[in-house]
């Protein structure tokens, strides 16, 4: 084995997991910096409806998603296993049997969406202006979701090996690329169909750098069909079929609002409603990021047999998920109408209002337990997390098929986040405390109350800052406003989140890159 390849030590695995959140959170970072700047300058040149087909397209493609029948999750499960056992055949048997199914599943994909692009449109209340866009775009779109279906299993390869600075290496430049170029297109007055092809181009090179730098920290690996194999095929289902039951439920969830929205309201509404979603998205997606990490490590303990770390796992992504999200939290909740007045004043009276309901439940189900979620699937016991979501989803799409006509987008957001906070936020963590045998009322206690705790005094503050010297009108005003807060908080938070252990080292590691 190579030095290269060799896995990291026990007593380094704390540092390891710091260095692979921070290297994650450059990509955070980028997305956020690019989408925030990105969305209202896409809005303003395209127009609303346009922007609601922009969102509608992608939206539709990923319903691809129901192929990959958990394979992606599959090969960062096995790969970390087989790579922690130093067993690097049974890590090419893994990745040359995903990259077979992979490239058989995107070609029928990528024909079917050529096929039926030119039909789509009967379904939703699209102008005729923007039907031959919508078609072009559903293709394009399409090509690139493929060529990542197979490129981008070397960047779950590099998620496995928990080589996230390789990981965002790949991620930064390509996201920064599409941003640059699609402002350039817009400001000189290219629409859809140029920022389409733009968006394939620049995703396409994300994967493509996935599998070089993949190769260089895996000298070992080799392609070979032959490597490919049934029973591997068996094993990598066997597993991902839960898997694909979250990823389905997932799209369903992710999805199903705006696909609904601009099937039984205009097209506009679509991107109304995804607007507040998006923003919770960019800025939620560094504990996403905390979660993808704990997948791996998971897998990697339980093929080393290492019960007392992963029961601090447990515990304290979750917790520290909750604490790092907070202040923006208590930011949107109490500033919310003020951003979108500044950010996208033109959606501001749809999208505005949504974003305190979906925020609750984002608050409560995505970002306090999303670890949960990650660390059942790469322990393989999320057959019960699998089901949950499937009922979630269900329930959502024939609640919001009753109340869309009736009740508009505001009935979408209590659906979505009321739905979503039993399930994720209550059934998840009890299926946590029963794999792990903890007491699920101590569970929930050892996540929240300490967090909660130490918002309340951000809480007060940030209201006295809107009545009074900072009421957040413009951007000076709110990134103040946002300052006060966050410090406030953390301030707290470091002594109350933290045991005395985790603030030690915490404190050894910012000294450490920063030295005096």
């Amino acid at each position: 084995m190579s030095a290269v390849e060799r896995p990291v030590s026990h007593h380094h695995r704390g540092d390891r997991f710091v260095f692979n959140l921070l290297w994650n959170w450059t990509g955070v970072a980028a997305g956020l910096v690019t989408g925030l700047l990105l969305s209202p300058y896409l809005i303003r040149k395209l127009g609303p409806e346009a922007y609601g087909v922009w969102v509608l397209s992608f939206g539709l493609v990923e319903y691809g998603s129901f192929l990959d029948l958990g394979f992606r999750s599959a090969m960062v499960k096995y790969v970390a296993h087989y790579w922690a056992l130093e067993d690097r055949l049974g890590v090419n048997r893994i990745i040359n049997t995903g990259l077979a199914y992979a490239g058989l599943v995107s070609s029928g994909i990528f024909i079917s969406s050529v096929l039926i692009s030119g039909h789509l449109h009967n379904w939703f209340k699209i102008s005729p202006a923007y039907l031959r866009d919508f078609r072009i775009l559903i293709i394009l779109i399409s090509l690139s979701w493929c060529c990542g279906f197979v490129l981008s299993l070397f960047g779950a390869c590099l998620e496995a090996i928990q080589r996230f600075d390789l990981y965002n290496q790949a991620t930064v430049p390509s996201t920064v690329l599409r941003a640059a170029g699609t402002a350039i297109l817009l400001y000189l007055g290219y629409g859809l169909v140029a920022i389409g092809v733009l968006v394939v181009v620049t995703q396409c090179l994300g994967y493509v750098l996935y599998y070089f730098l993949f190769r260089g920290a895996a000298p070992s690996f080799r392609f070979s069909p032959g490597l490919a194999g049934l029973k591997t095929l068996r094993m990598m289902g066997r597993f991902g079929i839960h898997t694909f039951v979250v990823n389905v439920s997932n799209l369903f969830l992710n999805q199903s609002p705006g696909v609904l929205i601009a099937h039984f309201l205009p097209a506009a509404f679509a991107g109304y409603y995804q607007l507040p979603v998006k923003l919770i998205q960019y800025t939620s997606d560094a504990v996403a990021r905390i979660g993808i990490i704990t997948n791996a490590n998971a897998a990697e303990l339980q093929a080393r047999g290492d019960s007392r770390v992963l029961s601090e796992l447990a515990v304290y992504t979750n917790r520290y998920s909750l604490a790092l999200f907070m202040p923006l939290a208590i930011f949107f909740w109490c500033f919310g109408d003020r951003i979108f007045q500044a950010w996208a004043p033109s959606m501001a009276a749809y999208s505005a209002p949504l974003l305190p309901i979906l925020l609750a439940g984002y608050m409560i189900a995505f970002v306090a337990q999303f670890s949960s979620g990650m660390l059942l699937q790469g322990l393989g016991r999320h057959q019960w997390f699998a089901r949950g979501l499937l009922a979630e989803a269900a329930a959502v799409v024939v609640l919001l098929v009753l109340a869309l006509p009736r009740y508009g987008i505001m009935s979408a957001a209590w659906i979505v986040a009321i739905s979503m906070a039993l399930n994720r936020g209550v059934f998840a963590p009890w299926l946590v405390s029963r794999e792990m045998k903890f007491s699920f009322a101590n569970f929930m206690h050892s996540i929240y109350t300490r967090p909660l705790i130490a918002a309340l005094p951000a809480a007060a503050l940030a209201y006295l800052l809107r009545v009074t010297i900072l009421p957040g009108y413009g951007w000076a005003q709110l990134f103040a406003a946002g300052a006060l807060i966050a410090s406030a908080y953390f301030g707290l938070a470091f002594f109350l989140c933290l045991p005395p252990s985790h603030r030690s080292r915490l404190t050894a590691l910012v000294v450490q890159f920063h030295p005096q």
